[in-house]
């Protein structure tokens, strides 16, 4: 019997040391530092300590061909993680030949499912790729509840943060006021307020003298009625723009238009090198898939390196025409800039705009187009409209100039530059001849040596250089309450003789007396001494230009870092 005895309790024994050694062989995650990184609490007192750190033979990959860019990669890899951390929530885990288990489920092969690993499952990959560019994505401080852009610097400083999808940020979450000031996601379709409408046109302003920092919220009038267009368009959409920085609430909408089957095609500039100043212009062109460059000019190169595919029009449902002078940008599309834009109602109009487009999609641009036929007067309810195209049309010299030559009463000009001495010629003319000509220029081009500033004023041409943070980055003619020039084009040869662009010329009385009045406006708020004299585009002497967060004057320096803006305060 005692024998039975010893035979059982060493039984039992062996038994409670086998569970006691499986148990003890179990542990808990600690943190999950990356998908492949964790600290496991080995010796069970629920604290980091040396040794406890594992790295496993486990990387997420990307597919070459989607070229993603420095954000979509911090959201792909937040993404892996978070699948990680759902992975273990509340689980012991094992260690087996190199590999960590819950229960029987080893996490590897969970992994390579996921969709994180192009080598492993392309179908789930392209799914995670796809929800990453259909979405916008915001870091959320678990402990103030301010959300940060993913470039933002305080992202990710903070212990406790979540990656999260804008639909999903909490009611009472606040922006960061640096990287997304007072920002809301809109939810809604709403129709912008309007400048100026008459029959089937419509005119847009920007007031940049109210303004002194960009932010990455629609705010302009310009920028809520290209929105409502994206939201509204049912079949297709069609850019050419100069290139793109992310606006989200253009870029959600953007996205839901490709989600309900709008068909988005898309032309962009680039540089001879293939590359481009704009942040997100090639991720853009990945998003909608239908994109050209200008690159691809003369089989595989860009013809001049100095050519820009400048252009900033939109054409939608082959109905609707948005064009003018804003780039698809925070610093325009919030107000930041000084931009006028037109909405133009018309099939017609769609047209000519849809031809001068499709031989820049199919990869003739610059002066390897050909003219686009039966493009002026235009007739439409109270306006005539003649749409002219670079290079093609020589713009300035057979077409400005002429009007110029007629003039009256007035010319003004609120314009980016002025380089073309042609112009600057007739400008003088029509001065001597008693025309009441003024002319506005944005600071950052009046120093330049090739700006016509000097000879105008010694000519007794009244300019005035703006002294605001923002560009004066309109690109506009006003004539004797008649006719308005509106257009992507600046005043400089290079936009007349090799640049793709496109300006509208529209006989409007009511149209030019509205810009006219706006024209006054911006000439009252610029003070008298900057007729004689050129503010630095950034420093003390343009308002705001310290403290935008900027490099206004492209010197590489910013606010402080500026020397003139050493002594501000």
């Amino acid at each position: 019997m005692k024998t039975l005895f010893y035979i059982v309790s060493i039984t039992l024994f062996a038994i409670l040391c086998v569970v006691y050694a499986h148990k003890v062989s179990e542990y808990n995650v600690l943190e999950v530092v990356s998908a492949s990184e964790f600290v496991i609490d080995f010796n069970h007192n629920k604290t980091q300590d040396e040794n406890e750190f594992v790295k496993f033979d486990i990387e997420t990959a990307f597919d070459e061909k989607d070229s993603l860019t420095k954000e979509e990669s911090i959201i792909f890899n937040e993404l892996a993680k978070n699948f990680a951390k759902d992975f273990f929530f509340n689980k012991k885990v094992r260690l087996v030949n190199n590999e960590i288990y819950t229960g029987k489920l080893s996490y590897q092969n969970a992994f390579k499912n996921s969709g994180f690993n192009f080598n492993d499952n392309k179908e789930s990959y392209d799914e995670v790729i796809k929800y990453i560019r259909s979405n916008s994505f915001y870091v959320l401080n678990k402990h103030n509840l301010r959300y940060h852009r993913i470039n933002c610097p305080s992202a990710f400083r903070v212990e406790k943060y979540f990656l999260l999808n804008s639909v999903d940020l909490p009611s009472k979450a606040k922006p960061c006021k640096f990287c997304v000031p007072e920002a809301k996601i809109s939810k809604s379709i709403s129709k912008p307020k309007v400048d100026f409408v008459q029959g089937d046109v419509k005119v847009y302003f920007s007031d940049y003298t109210t303004k002194l920092k960009p932010s990455f919220n629609c705010e302009s009038d310009i920028c809520k009625e290209l929105l409502y267009r994206i939201n509204s368009a049912e079949r297709s959409i069609d850019m050419a723009i100069y290139g793109y920085t992310k606006v989200p609430e253009i870029d959600d909408a953007i996205k839901r238009a490709i989600n309900r089957g709008v068909k988005i095609r898309l032309v962009y500039d680039v540089d001879a090198k293939n590359e481009t100043n704009y942040l997100d212009s090639k991720r853009l062109a990945q998003l909608v898939k239908h994109a050209t460059s200008d690159y691809d000019v003369e089989g595989g190169y860009k013809k001049y390196s100095n050519t820009f595919m400048h252009n900033k029009f939109y054409i939608f449902d082959d109905q609707y025409v948005i064009t003018g002078s804003a780039n698809l940008s925070p610093n325009d599309m919030s107000g930041f800039n000084s931009n006028v834009m037109l909405m133009i109602s018309s099939p017609v109009v769609a047209g000519i705009y849809k031809k001068e487009f499709e031989k820049m999609f199919a990869g003739q641009f610059h002066n390897l187009k050909t003219k686009t036929q039966n493009n002026t007067n235009i007739e439409l309810n109270g306006s005539k409209l003649s749409i002219y195209f670079s290079p093609q049309d020589k713009i300035t010299k057979n077409h400005i100039i002429p009007i110029l030559k007629t003039s009256q009463k007035y010319i003004y000009v609120p314009a980016f530059l002025i380089t073309d001495k042609w112009m600057a010629d007739e400008l003088i003319a029509a001065k001597t001849r008693g025309v009441d000509v003024r002319i506005i220029l944005d600071a950052s081009n009046a120093r330049s040596p090739h700006s016509q500033i000097n000879y105008l004023r010694e000519n007794k041409v009244p300019v005035k250089v703006e002294d605001y943070a923002g560009k004066l980055h309109s690109k506009s003619i006003l004539i004797d309450d008649k006719i308005s020039v509106i257009g992507s084009m600046n005043f400089s040869k290079s936009g007349q003789n090799i640049n793709d662009e496109n300006v509208v010329v529209i006989f409007n009385k009511d149209l030019t007396m509205l810009y006219k009045h706006h024209f006054n406006y911006l000439w009252s708020r610029i003070e008298d001494r900057w007729l004689h004299f050129i503010p630095r585009a950034e420093g003390l002497d343009s308002k705001g230009s310290c403290n935008d967060g900027l490099d206004n004057n492209y010197d590489g320096f910013a606010d402080s870092e500026d020397v003139a803006c050493k002594d501000f305060s």
